[in-house]
């Protein structure tokens, strides 16, 4: 009975230890994020938390600058945030007009990579002429 509570003791004890470790420890390194829509954002890290961010609170509908800085998804502004209007899948071509889902944006269009031989398998991928496209490869046999 004596040997079960010492050793219950022990691992109480490394828990406690793991934890305050894990908690004493900042988060130095910044990282990048993608949201469902496929948006970068930057994550917060724990020695920025208390300082005041300057590119933080402002967003690409109140200065569409913000989305020419180095680092931007995009150039363009589509529901305050900023896009390439000529590879976002979700905005393809202009803001709201989503591609389907076989389909990828190239240079503003929705094409199917697939199928379509003038981007098969990706943008810009031309099949020589009188070859066609199958499932992603010209003159598939």
């Amino acid at each position: 009975m004596n040997t079960f509570k010492i050793s219950y003791f022990i691992m109480v004890l490394i828990v406690v230890l793991a934890i305050a470790i894990t908690l004493s420890e900042p988060l130095r390194v910044e990282a990048k994020h993608q949201d469902k829509n496929g948006h970068q954002e930057i994550a917060a890290t724990a020695r920025n938390k208390g300082r005041k961010r300057i590119g933080a609170a402002m967003t690409c509908d109140k200065s569409s600058k913000v989305c020419r800085l180095k680092g931007s998804p995009g150039r363009d502004c589509c529901r305050k945030r900023c896009v390439d209007l000529r590879t976002n899948k979700l905005n393809c071509g202009r803001c709201g007009k989503s591609c389907q889902y076989s389909e990828v944006c190239c240079n503003g269009y929705c094409v199917n990579p697939m199928f379509d031989k003038r981007h098969c398998g990706g943008c810009f991928k031309k099949c020589k002429k009188g070859r066609s496209c199958a499932y992603g490869m010209c003159n598939y046999a």
